[in-house]
């Protein structure tokens, strides 16, 4: 079965990755939102997870609730190696399918994953796209978006640096696409470096249908 094109999105905060993601699926691409199929993975795991944190980690319905399962392993580096253990095997079997199925149609695939640089696809993917923007339109955009005040954006983007910083060893395939706050001109960006690295865009694409849950 031949390999159909594999790309990587990450990105920081509020730096455009979503809208990087958008244009791909309008020049052809299938895109899977891997924070999704995070979740999918800690439904699957639910069991799992709150044997390992306990059942105030349940909802009244029997389903995880993120904000509490952050709360703690955030703040235990230890616990956070245990609770990764047991969702990330599941997640990363998903993402597996959904290479397989792009595979299998014969239509490129973008992972758009803000945790790409922990993930075992960065390695597979023919490249790797970062969208990167200027500090002060993240903050403006992430702040309406998210309806946080300066100090919280402030603690969110640093707490992004070290994830980040782990492109240094995707350097060879990573590509830095800057994102300014024009959409016109990030689509003129995105259309220009997949020239470039010869990967498909436009009209050449057949449209593919969508990932299912998207």
């Amino acid at each position: 079965m031949p390999r159909a094109p594999l790309v990587g999105l990450t990105g920081g905060w509020a730096a455009g990755k979503n809208a990087v993601a958008a244009l791909l699926e309008e020049r052809g691409w299938r895109t899977v939102d891997v924070d999704r199929l995070g979740h999918a993975a800690l439904e699957s795991k639910a069991a799992e997870v709150a044997a390992l944190l306990g059942s105030s980690v349940l909802g009244g319905d029997g389903r995880p609730v993120r904000k509490a399962i952050g709360a703690l392993v955030f703040a235990d580096p230890a616990l956070l190696a245990r609770y990764e253990a047991i969702v990330h095997p599941a997640m990363n079997a998903l993402v597996d399918a959904e290479i397989s199925r792009a595979d299998r149609d014969g239509v490129p695939l973008c992972l758009n994953a803000a945790v790409l640089y922990r993930m075992p696809h960065a390695a597979r993917c023919d490249a790797v796209i970062e969208v990167r923007a200027p500090l002060l339109v993240r903050l403006r955009r992430g702040m309406r978006r998210d309806g946080l005040p300066l100090r919280a954006a402030l603690a969110r983007v640093r707490s992004q640096s070290p994830l980040l910083a782990l492109g240094r060893l995707y350097a060879e395939k990573r590509r830095v696409l800057r994102n300014p706050g024009s959409l016109a001109r990030l689509a003129r960006s995105l259309d220009a470096l997949l020239s470039r690295l010869a990967l498909p865009s436009g009209s050449a694409v057949p449209r593919p249908p969508r990932a299912p849950g998207r």
